[in-house]
């Protein structure tokens, strides 16, 4: 300490006569007299030691003869000269040891600044002084850009020996930590989880959340999860810099450095009464938050979504993705279909909500319609045919053409639009007919011909049961072998009588044997009519009625 004070002394001495050993001593002394300049004591010295009066005032001190006062003598000489006296070194040296104590302390010093320090032109620091004590404020330990003359409040930061001198080192920001640190214990007792604080939005992260400003030395953070019940997490939907803003406070950082604060949970928690809101098998309002391959999110309010399986997007339809068919943010309706509150899931059916497009379908286009469609695809003995978006028809191989195919494609291409007959609904799709398009050819028989009539037609082919064969306009007709009077084959002509015509199954059925028999019938009544005319008796017997028969023949 004795190095420290020599250097102190230094800066008030300059370069003096050789210093005896007792310059620098901290001597004590009676006020004996004083003049308009000096005050002069008493220090047990053979002269009295002069202290200046400018000093002592510059100091605080108003003395009079008798007072006891402490001081160092700074100027001794072998020669009848007064020993100087100083209060200012004696000052020095108990800041010095005040502020060696204070280091690392959250002790407040008032200093001044002195100098902008510079390095290759660039800002470093600041030297301060407090109360006459040189110290150094790095740029890094500066809370404001300072200028000369400005007063400042610091701490110390540590104190160095190095050689005769003291390197001291403040801190403004040690300081505004301290500071906090005190208001920061103050309102941890006022503010409490669960209170409402009022702050300004001092910065927005879009990838974190927003910061506030509560009180002085105070901030508060909003992470995004905290913004809302729902899945928006843009705090720009959320607040604006310089706004004010009011939070929920959910609780202080580990290092007491902020408050954690909720938006969302200054509204009641909507799952709370979630049964109470919606119910299994109603519709409601929603709207597509979410998509992923399986399906997709529809909220149905704020931090409330349910989940819709692409299956269940659209009637008739299942998208490889559902983005064929929705897009992010459309309006949709949906029916709730199962509801679990404890896990918080809920799933719904956009198609459910809509009116079943095929029903739709029918109830514009109903039994006996013209329509078009495109054929689809054929599958086995039938024909599938979309009609319109999400609504499905089929052809059933009977409905093709009035007359037999063998296959479908002979009258039906895949891909072709053509025209159908609606026949009527069936579950969910359309029952559609080809040849209902064209008049019936058997309803042609029918008319043409009636049932009982012969008519000469030839065989086209022998088949397992029976024969068949074909009028003019296509019409194939069968006929059982027992119904036949001989063995037939292709290319044959026969008289057939026509037992059966039925347009709805279709089918007509004739028969050889009938025929024969209803001429032999025909031949009998001639006969008996014109036995009965010429009066040639009323008896006759089956061999006048062959004799009869065979004689018309010839």
């Amino acid at each position: 300490m004795a190095n420290e004070f020599e250097k102190l002394l230094e800066e008030y001495l300059g370069k003096e006569e050789e210093v005896q050993l007792q310059r620098g001593q901290i001597v004590k002394g009676t006020v004996v007299a004083e003049d308009d300049k000096n005050y002069y004591v008493d220090i047990g010295y053979k002269i009295e030691a002069i202290l200046p009066k400018g000093e002592a005032e510059q100091e605080g001190k108003q003395l009079k003869v008798g007072d006891e006062i402490e001081a160092v003598l700074i100027k001794i000489t072998n020669r009848l000269q007064n020993p100087r006296l100083s209060l200012k070194p004696l000052k020095i040296k108990k800041l010095t040891e005040e502020i060696t104590k204070a280091a690392g302390t959250d002790k407040v010093f008032e200093a001044k600044v002195e100098k902008v320090l510079e390095k290759n032109r660039r800002k470093i620091g600041y030297l301060i002084s407090i109360n006459g004590i040189k110290a150094l404020l790095p740029l890094a330990e500066a809370t404001t850009s300072l200028k000369e003359g400005d007063k400042v409040k610091v701490v110390i930061l540590n104190v160095q020996q190095r050689g005769k001198q003291l390197r001291i080192t403040t801190s403004q920001k040690k300081l505004e930590e301290i500071e906090r640190k005190k208001l920061v214990e103050k309102y941890k007792r006022e503010i409490k989880e669960g209170d409402i604080v009022e702050g300004k939005v001092i910065k927005i992260d879009p990838n974190k959340g927003i910061t506030l400003q509560i009180k002085k030395a105070l901030r508060g953070f909003i992470p995004i999860n905290e913004l809302s019940w729902g899945r928006n997490r843009n705090p720009f939907d959320y607040a604006e810099v310089g706004e004010r803003l009011k939070a929920k406070v959910l609780g202080w950082s580990k290092d007491d450095a902020f408050l954690y604060l909720s938006l969302k949970q200054l509204k009641p928690n909507p799952w709370e009464n979630i049964e109470e809101k919606y119910k299994v098998g109603e519709k409601y309002p929603a709207r597509v938050v979410g998509m992923i391959d399986k399906g997709v999110f529809v909220e149905l309010e704020d931090g409330v979504e349910a989940y819709v399986p692409k299956t269940e997007i659209a009637w008739n339809i299942i998208p490889e993705h559902p983005k064929e068919l929705l897009e992010k943010g459309q309006k949709v309706e949906v029916v709730i279909t199962r509801l679990d509150k404890e896990k918080k899931r809920i799933g719904a059916s956009i198609k459910k909500a809509q009116p079943k497009p095929w029903e739709v379908f029918y109830d514009q286009h109903p039994a006996g319609t013209k329509v078009r469609g495109k054929v689809l695809s054929i599958e086995d003995n039938r024909v599938v045919v979309e009609l319109a978006p999400g609504v499905y028809g089929f052809v059933t191989k009977g409905n093709i053409s009035w007359l037999p195919i063998k296959d479908i494609r002979e009258v039906v291409k895949e891909g072709e639009e053509r025209a159908f007959m609606v026949l009527g609904l069936s579950r969910d799709q359309i029952r559609l007919g080809i040849k209902q398009l064209e008049p019936n050819p058997y309803e042609e028989i029918k008319e043409k011909y009636g049932e009982g009539t012969t008519v000469k037609l030839p065989v086209v082919a022998a088949v397992k049961g029976g024969y068949i064969l074909k009028f003019d306009n296509g019409v194939e007709a069968f006929m059982p072998k027992r119904e036949a009077t001989r063995k037939l084959k292709p290319g044959d002509e026969v008289e057939v009588r026509i037992v059966t015509i039925d347009t709805e199954k279709p089918r007509v059925v004739v028969s050889m044997k009938q025929q024969i028999e209803a001429e032999e019938k025909e031949v009998f009544k001639e006969f008996v009519e014109k036995q009965t005319t010429t009066h040639e008796g009323a008896g006759f017997t089956l061999a006048d009625i062959l004799k009869a028969k065979l004689g018309d023949k010839k």
